[in-house]
């Protein structure tokens, strides 16, 4: 059966992040909140409200966080008017995806509007049978629910789905909801030893062919589960998970 595959957004498929943090300093710069590098960094792949939250609760802001949420999500979308770069080897992973599965679908923690707005700008909105964002759900990623919520809607058990993510709180949402789970971390973020929980780490989404869907679809989520078992046992390190090197090396070793 072919399986159902739920993409991340933000980072993943678009370089939509530079266009978040010039948002979120043009709306807290004015309140006296000037974010670093670093401070954006700490709330990467959070929900816009999780976000609003965690600077209210370290920071003295003069403002409704309700309104800062929306100025935030407005000035979004208004860079996303003006163009968006797709990440490498995003159109070439959600082709071969969109072909290879049953299902195609966004699940991410950025509101609706911001979705389609980003899916419409890059072109990419072609490809996909639904979009699904965390901002209304009770938690977001790392939980969950997101995930379940989208495999429910499309009507495919969790072990039916294919998850592809670029952050450890996306990776760590799709492992819990026992979905195979194939990260794309950010270079910054490939040598981070908690991506081992994943099925399989590619280093581009150049990488994301048929052979590598259907090797993580062959694993499945057991290699996670097996993973996060020996990490929280106490046993030592998790083995990571096949890399894309692993995987040519594999292939040229088969066919000489």
């Amino acid at each position: 059966m072919q399986p159902v595959v739920l993409f991340d957004l933000d980072g993943l498929l678009i370089d939509s992040e530079p266009i978040w943090d010039a948002a979120k300093r043009e709306v807290f710069g004015p309140l006296g909140l000037h974010l670093t590098t670093e401070m954006q960094v700490a709330t990467r792949g959070m929900r816009q409200k999780d976000m609003v939250a965690y600077w209210f609760g370290r920071a003295t802001i003069q403002a409704d966080p309700d309104d800062v949420q929306q100025q935030i999500v407005a000035a979004v979308c208004r860079r996303l008017k003006e163009g968006v770069a797709v990440k490498p080897g995003a159109d070439h992973a959600v082709a071969t995806c969109a072909r290879a599965s049953r299902a195609i679908a966004v699940v991410s923690s950025s509101p609706n509007s911001v979705i389609r707005h980003a899916l419409a700008s890059a072109g990419l909105d072609r490809f996909f049978d639904a979009v699904f964002s965390a901002e209304d759900d009770e938690y977001g990623k790392p939980h969950p629910g997101a995930y379940l919520r989208a495999a429910a809607a499309l009507g495919a058990a969790p072990d039916e789905c294919v998850v592809i993510e670029d952050s450890l709180n996306g990776v760590l949402a799709g492992v819990s909801a026992q979905m195979t789970v194939v990260a794309v971390p950010e270079p910054a973020d490939r040598g981070d030893p908690r991506f081992a929980i994943a099925t399989l780490v590619l280093e581009s989404l150049k990488h994301l062919d048929t052979s590598a869907l259907g090797a993580a679809v062959s694993m499945g989520s057991r290699g996670t589960t097996w993973a996060s078992r020996a990490a929280l046992s106490g046993s030592g390190p998790p083995p990571g998970p096949p890399r894309q090197a692993d995987l040519d090396a594999n292939s040229h070793a088969s066919n000489p």
